[in-house]
């Protein structure tokens, strides 16, 4: 048979279905930048609560980490209302909600470390969304696999 110029068919489909495949692999890779801001910034806000428990305990006396979601910020401070000890500002691309804690929107840590109920909050992203929890009295901190936001 004489070829022509030009591709059949089923070369058509084959480098077509080669193209698909690689496509779903490339796809998840697009939003690896924002995924890996948001782990970034929920394992520095779990040394930044495992901190406040340790601080506590060392110093002797409560400290307490309040969250600020209207100015997307979180502080430390070892009295109720005093002078910040540390003072963490989260990125613009990061917001906190659903800020749940026995006490409106802190952790108070103990002398002993411990805490007196748990909570969570989700740090959200434009397209993904992670949950904190802390655990009731032992103050362990942990995040959550990162869920694709609807």
């Amino acid at each position: 048979m004489k070829r022509e110029n030009g591709f059949t068919l089923i070369e058509l489909i084959i480098v077509v279905s080669i193209l698909s495949i690689l496509l779903c692999i490339v796809m998840p890779s697009f939003h690896l930048p924002e995924r890996v801001i948001l782990r970034n910034a929920a394992q520095e806000l779990k040394m930044s609560i495992r901190y406040t428990q340790k601080r506590a305990i060392q110093d002797g006396k409560k400290y307490w980490l309040r969250f600020y979601d209207s100015q997307n910020l979180y502080i430390i401070s070892s009295n109720a209302f005093g002078t910040p000890l540390k003072r963490v500002q989260l990125s613009p691309d990061i917001k906190m909600e659903e800020i749940v804690f026995s006490t409106p929107k802190e952790i108070k840590f103990t002398v002993k470390g411990t805490t007196g109920s748990g909570g969570h909050l989700y740090l959200k992203s434009k397209n993904f969304k992670v949950k904190i929890t802390v655990m009731p009295g032992t103050g362990r901190v942990k995040i959550y696999e990162i869920q694709k936001v609807n």
